[in-house]
């Protein structure tokens, strides 16, 4: 078999695993309740901000203020949707997760651009 059918049957078969691979993500991801989406959008938005606030020395160089601010308010809109439609003990949790990005945040705005509008808003 010349290299090129070799190269061109491997390509298929990963194509073909991607795909399945793909099938089987959609199918979970459609067992999911609309709540549960909500929670892992929030989960990577809090996630996002953490990144865009650069307070690690990882992130530092990735600090993006204005798409720190962005996360943190979509968060925020998103356990509103949430309030009285999950256990009351977990938004607690949720609402405290936002309390300390807005803190951060500020800390971020305090330790340099004054209004975050420099940055990738």
């Amino acid at each position: 078999m010349p290299e090129d059918d070799v190269s061109g049957a491997v390509s298929d078969a990963m194509e073909e695993d991607e795909q399945a691979a793909m099938q089987r993500l959609q199918e979970e991801i459609g067992r999911l309740s609309v709540a549960d989406h909500v929670l892992l959008m929030m989960h990577s938005l809090s996630s996002l901000a953490i990144e865009r606030l650069g307070v690690t020395p990882e992130s530092a160089s990735r600090k993006d203020l204005g798409q720190a601010r962005l996360a943190i308010d979509a968060f925020k809109a998103l356990l509103g949707v949430l309030e009285g439609r999950r256990p009351a003990e977990e938004i607690t949790g949720h609402r405290a997760v936002l309390s300390q990005l807005q803190m951060a945040y500020v800390g971020a705005l305090e330790g340099g651009d004054p209004d975050g509008a420099g940055e990738g808003s």
